[in-house]
């Protein structure tokens, strides 16, 4: 069903993108820069408030806690905030995937246009089992292999490669643009 569901998405983020080819690149690389900027920021300031938030809570745990009673409130507490995490990661590559859609990119790079709407598309359809196997995880080993086997992490390399390949793509066709792909996934 999953699988089905995700098909479906594609095809439609596909064929947005696609149904408006033409734009300039002068309109379309500012443009596609600022959602990369508006993105990875969302994603930096929410791992962030991840990582911040669990290590107060560790820190407050550790002052009426103790033993295993300490060990199980933060397991609890992490998969807990990594729900939130990777269900919010979910809502802002939905926007993001949503907004490069709606821009016509040129026709000569629209093929690496779409490569990388489908990479992310890709990237998002990991994320949905992760939401679904943290709640089972026993260990924090299993919270580690969820993540780290997941389909997101899979797409991660892909995400990159094609984010640089459209970056060089605008870049032939004389606008320098930084999409920060190191930063995406």
């Amino acid at each position: 069903m999953t699988r089905i569901i995700v098909s479906l998405a594609m095809a439609a983020v596909l064929g947005a993108g696609c149904s408006a080819p033409g734009g300039s690149i002068e309109q379309y690389a500012p443009a596609v820069e600022g959602l990369a900027s508006g993105y990875t920021a969302e994603v930096e300031s929410l791992r962030a408030a991840y990582a911040t938030g669990l290590e107060g809570t560790i820190t407050d745990l550790r002052g009426d806690l103790e033993g295993s009673a300490l060990r199980d409130a933060v397991f609890d507490e992490t998969v807990g905030r990594s729900t939130v995490l990777f269900s919010s990661l979910g809502d802002a590559l939905d926007r993001y995937i949503r907004d490069l859609g709606e821009l016509g990119p040129p026709a000569e790079i629209s093929a690496d246009h779409d490569d990388f709407v489908s990479a992310l598309v890709v990237s998002r359809s990991g994320i949905s089992p992760i939401l679904e196997t943290l709640t089972t995880a026993t260990s924090f080993e299993q919270i580690d292999g969820i993540i780290a086997g997941s389909g997101f992490a899979d797409a991660q390399l892909r995400v990159r490669a094609s984010c640089g390949a459209l970056e060089q793509a605008i870049g032939t066709n004389g606008m320098e643009v930084d999409l920060r792909c190191d930063a995406m996934g």
